[in-house]
């Protein structure tokens, strides 16, 4: 991922980087298009995300478990698709856990094996899709289940 973001800079696609995981706030106000829902525009995911179909399927529906063309379920209210489910969005920080101590825009740890995912994937049940979950994978292992939002800084 750090390739690819390196690529585009060079092709004069400028400060592009992915989000720190400290910027998640942002990201679930985005992803929530500034109301309180569990999920990126619905407290329903049925409604918004893409998750596994064999999790209690009487209640949520089959959505299938497989990642999906982004756009084909609904927005939020910034027109912002698939922020929760589908697949993970890598973060740029190293996965570790938060210090106990107030912080202002903390950066993660510097070195480490797994880096922050966030936002769920159609394989996971829908508790695993709300906004606040966590997340870590391995960014040298490939998966169909991770991409990645690029963000830039103005």
């Amino acid at each position: 991922m750090r390739y690819f973001c390196y690529v585009l800079y060079n092709r004069r696609f400028q400060n592009l980087t992915l989000y720190h995981d400290h910027q998640t706030l942002i990201r679930q106000c985005c992803a929530r298009g500034n109301e309180k829902f569990t999920f990126a525009g619905s407290d329903y995911p049925s409604e918004v995300a893409w998750f596994d179909r064999d999790w209690d399927s009487e209640v949520w529906g089959p959505t299938g478990d497989v990642p999906h063309v982004v756009g084909r379920k609904e927005a939020n209210a910034f027109g912002l698709y698939d922020m929760s489910g589908n697949v993970y969005e890598w973060v740029w920080d190293w996965f570790g856990n938060y210090h106990s101590e107030d912080q202002i825009d903390p950066i993660g740890l510097e070195h480490g094996e797994d880096r922050v995912q966030r936002g769920g994937c159609a394989n996971d049940a829908p508790f695993s899709l709300t906004l606040s979950i966590r997340s870590l994978g391995n960014p040298n292992n490939a998966s169909r289940w991770t991409g990645l939002r690029i963000a830039r800084s103005l």
